[in-house]
């Protein structure tokens, strides 16, 4: 070649370098997240643990970005579609490195803690460049180790451009799949177009026996993020208490095992008494009727009770004839007696201090039994009932006071066991 000749091919070649060099890669476009909604759902991954290439191939140009650009715009994006309510814990593990930053094959940056858009912002702010050697198998080794202990299910992202690595990273993913078996799933994220990087890509997910492969550009909208999320991390919907009405769903969360709830998941309660059936020791109870904690119909002796204390059954002054006014509260009782054949009662007389303690033993106990006959003459059998007057030996009030005296003449009812 003649000297002209070579002169101007070394004028081409210095001018194509520093073309090369004057490259300006363009800025990524504005990403809007979409939020993801995770409330009542499962996650269906607990942790997550992304690979970012950091070596030097990815400071090439794909189309007009810098494919590391790319790479840390896909991490930092997923990081900011997790839902939080999922509570996944992560981190990101690097490998290359330009050797200003480290010489070190890979490295886990930030620590394994929160997987949320301000801790991952924080490790990614930490690595500016790209550089070194692609070693994906180390850190796909390394990883296994930064997800050992951690209970629950793993995701394991790979985000790379799957050039000059060989086939030390499909064997990698498939002992990392052996070691954690069915709780990891693999999910590499090619970046570029490179076919060997996308055979590597597919190659690693299919290693990884669940997951898929990818590429970035897929991942480009908020929408396409959201979407890549919940097949990632978003799991079956909840039912916390397994009556088969999910927990959004669910007015009546906690119902125990085996009971039968209706569509919002409240135990059922046929005959509408705000007792469920399950509880309900009174079953059929007609509409309207008011009803006590185990869905009984209240009356004036609740089972809840084991005594029952009435200051409205009157008598004649000194007396032990009942008061025709009292007959309405005596029937109440009958009834209830009726309603509940099983209880059997002590009928108790007690007066104030008012007169001498004999005359009040003696008027307490008439008075009693005048209850008692009263009752058998509506139905209730005599021996449910027995008759006793302790006059004024028990009294519940001050009989200093009329207020107290007031209290302390009544009739009470004492449950037998």
């Amino acid at each position: 070649m003649k000297r002209p000749a070579r002169k101007f091919v070394m004028v081409l070649m210095i001018a194509a370098l520093v073309g090369a060099c004057a490259t300006s890669y363009q800025p990524l476009p504005p990403f809007s997240p979409v939020a993801v909604d995770a409330v009542g759902y499962a996650p269906k991954a607990n942790n997550a643990l992304v690979i970012l290439d950091a070596s030097s191939s990815m400071g090439q140009v794909h189309q007009q970005w810098k494919k590391f650009d790319i790479a840390k715009a896909v991490v930092h994006n997923l990081a900011q579609t997790v839902p939080p309510d999922l509570g996944v814990r992560g981190g990101v593990r690097t490998f290359g490195h330009d050797h200003n930053f480290s010489r070190k094959p890979t490295l886990l940056i930030g620590e394994m803690g929160a997987f949320d858009a301000a801790a991952i912002a924080t490790a990614l702010a930490t690595l500016p460049n790209s550089g070194g050697t692609s070693n994906l198998t180390r850190a796909i080794d390394a990883g296994a180790d930064d997800l050992d202990g951690l209970g629950g299910r793993h995701a394991l992202i790979i985000v790379s451009d799957g050039k000059d690595m060989g086939q030390g990273p499909v064997a990698a993913a498939a002992a990392i799949k052996q070691q954690f078996g069915d709780s990891l799933c693999i999910y590499p994220v090619l970046v570029g177009d490179d076919p060997s990087g996308q055979k590597l890509m597919d190659q690693i997910a299919r290693a990884g026996g669940c997951g898929f492969a990818l590429n970035a550009a897929d991942l480009a909208s908020g929408a396409q993020m959201a979407g890549f999320v919940k097949q990632v991390f978003v799991g079956a919907i909840l039912d916390s208490d397994g009556d088969g009405v999910p927990d959004p769903l669910d007015q009546c969360p906690g119902t125990p095992a085996g009971v039968a709830v209706d569509a919002v998941g409240c135990p059922l309660d046929s005959d509408g008494d705000g007792v469920p059936d399950y509880l309900d020791q009174c079953p059929g109870t007609p509409a309207g009727v008011a009803v006590d904690a185990v869905g009984c119909p209240l009356t004036v002796l609740q089972r809840s009770a084991a005594t029952w204390t009435f200051n409205d059954i009157h008598f004649a002054v000194a007396k032990s004839d009942i008061n025709p006014a009292s007959y309405g509260i005596l029937n109440e009782i009958a009834a209830a007696l009726a309603a509940d054949p099983q209880l059997t009662v002590v009928v108790e007389g007690h007066t104030d201090i008012t007169g001498t303690r004999d005359f009040n033993l003696a008027l307490s106990q008439r008075r009693a039994q005048a209850v008692v006959d009263y009752l058998v003459g509506k139905g209730v059998a005599p021996n449910r009932l027995s008759a006793i007057g302790y006059g004024p030996d028990r009294p519940v009030a001050d009989n200093a006071t009329a207020l107290g005296r007031s209290k302390n003449r009544r009739v009470q009812f004492t449950k037998v066991d």
